[in-house]
């Protein structure tokens, strides 16, 4: 019995090995698009210029915004071939259009398609919750500010948000604050705090003995 067992096992082995391995398919759509010249001085002197200001985290956080608003640009250049009375351009221009103008991308004086095609990466990264957290003044830094992010120390309205690339609507803007349970907002001291009021308060009863 055993030496047929092993008979179908390696039987079963060489079948899979014949049919191959199984494709692998990707059941999700790529967030970034790499650059086709990877060694570009000018572009690579850009994105460390980027990276320093707004605190990314790699290249890959501008990467994503650039395949956006390329894909954006791409809708916008496509509508602008179409007559301003065609239905399909009245229709999705329009949707383009609210859409920017309720990101804060766009304001009511340039509310048109051709503002669409004047939109750069820096007009992405200054709605983006981590930047808004800075200029606030809830954070020291443009770092201190991804920190606090990522600690839950942030919400926006009554929802805890820990995405430093949260991008942050006109509407939502004025509700960013530290969250509930924070110790910079009105949750109970950190561990570091409550350990310095411990000895404090040991300090003062040796005292008073």
């Amino acid at each position: 019995p055993v030496c047929l067992l092993r008979k179908r096992v390696v039987s079963h082995l060489n079948t899979t090995a014949s049919m191959g391995t199984a494709k692998a398919y990707r059941n999700y759509s790529k967030s970034f698009r790499r650059p086709r010249r990877p060694f570009e001085k000018e572009r690579l002197d850009y994105e460390l210029k980027m990276i320093g200001e707004y605190g990314l985290k790699n290249k890959r956080e501008i990467l994503r915004v650039a395949r956006v608003l390329a894909n954006l640009r791409k809708s916008a250049r496509t509508l602008l071939t179409l007559d301003e009375k065609d239905n399909q351009r009245v229709f999705e221009g329009g949707a383009i259009l609210r859409r920017c103008q309720r990101m804060g991308l766009l304001n009511e004086e340039n509310l048109n398609l051709d503002a669409v095609l004047s939109l750069n990466v820096s007009d992405f990264m200054e709605r983006r919750l981590q930047t808004k957290v800075f200029k606030m003044g809830l954070a020291k830094s443009i770092h201190h500010a991804r920190v606090l992010i990522k600690q839950r120390h942030i919400r926006v309205g009554k929802q805890v948000v820990d995405v430093p690339s949260f991008m942050v609507r006109v509407d939502s803007e004025k509700h960013i604050d530290f969250a509930v349970n924070s110790p910079f907002g009105s949750g109970r001291p950190g561990r570091v705090k409550r350990r310095t009021l411990a000895r404090k308060a040991e300090g003062g009863e040796e005292d008073d003995e």
